[in-house]
């Protein structure tokens, strides 16, 4: 049988410090040596999941920004990506303006990725902006007003604030024709949730289950924490929350393995490579 290992990374196979562990670095390139078949799915962008997943000897294509793109990790290129329409970035731009609300927009130019601002004025987005420069170099390009780029390949709108800041956004946006939104708990602060506006084809699901057909895969097994890997539970065969996850995902789950600072992925990965 030809069965696709599938991991999110944030809170699953990333510890609470943002990191891959040695020892789950050591178990993971060892099993794909052997042949494992492996992967990832997130949420981050390009620039900081390449830094983040560099102790990896990956050879599949990963998705990633919650599969508005998969970068083929062994031809160095977007295989598969989902762009926001130009009208549709605009009435975006337009309902987050009238909230008095703040964004980064992610696009592709020239293959390149990019986010984008125009404003600093939030705090929550300042703070994170800055550190992705400091933790992860990466790259953010300031413009006189985002309505500028909205002819560029938009993959995703970002949101970064208290959770009753957003709400009143993510009702509208069941709405607005052309997107789809993942609105969640930043796990690595209490305090702020975030709103990720996609194509309304990008999913963790859509990507997996591409990867499930070009790579011919008899079965899908995936690891996740948080409410955004409903997509990725849904088009898997067998599903693990790692015993840190949220409740809604525990409770979803085939079954609970051990957490994420106790390499618990990996560990379950090592243990049913030697069972076959």
């Amino acid at each position: 049988m030809k069965r696709l290992f599938v991991s999110d990374l944030d809170g699953t196979l990333l510890n609470r410090q943002a990191q891959i562990s040695d020892e789950t670095a050591r178990i993971i390139n060892k099993e794909i040596a052997g042949g494992l078949a492996f992967s990832v799915a997130t949420a981050r962008t390009p620039e900081v999941a390449f830094k983040l997943l560099a102790k990896l000897n990956l050879n599949l294509p990963v998705i990633l920004m919650n599969g508005a793109v998969v970068y083929d990790m062994a031809s160095g290129t977007y295989v598969k990506k989902s762009v926001l329409n130009e009208t549709v970035v605009m009435v975006l731009l337009g309902l987050i303006k009238t909230k008095g609300l703040n964004c980064f927009l992610s696009a592709l130019d020239n293959n390149r990725f990019v986010a984008y601002y125009d404003s600093v004025e939030s705090t929550s987005l300042n703070y994170f902006r800055n550190e992705m420069i400091m933790k992860y170099d990466q790259k953010f390009t300031e413009v006189e007003d985002l309505s500028l780029i909205t002819g560029k390949e938009i993959l995703s709108c970002m949101l970064r604030e208290p959770k009753d800041k957003l709400e009143g956004l993510y009702r509208e946006l069941s709405v607005v024709k052309g997107v789809k939104a993942e609105f969640y708990p930043d796990i690595y602060s209490d305090d702020y949730y975030m709103l990720e506006i996609y194509e309304e084809t990008a999913s963790k699901q859509e990507a997996l289950r591409w990867l499930r057909t070009k790579g011919q895969y008899d079965s899908i097994v995936s690891f996740g924490d948080n409410l955004n890997d409903k997509a990725l539970l849904e088009e898997s065969d067998y599903f693990y929350a790692v015993s840190n996850a949220h409740p809604e995902i525990q409770n979803m789950a085939d079954s609970v393995i051990p957490s994420n600072e106790e390499d618990g992925v990996a560990r379950f990965i090592e243990q049913m490579c030697r069972m076959e």
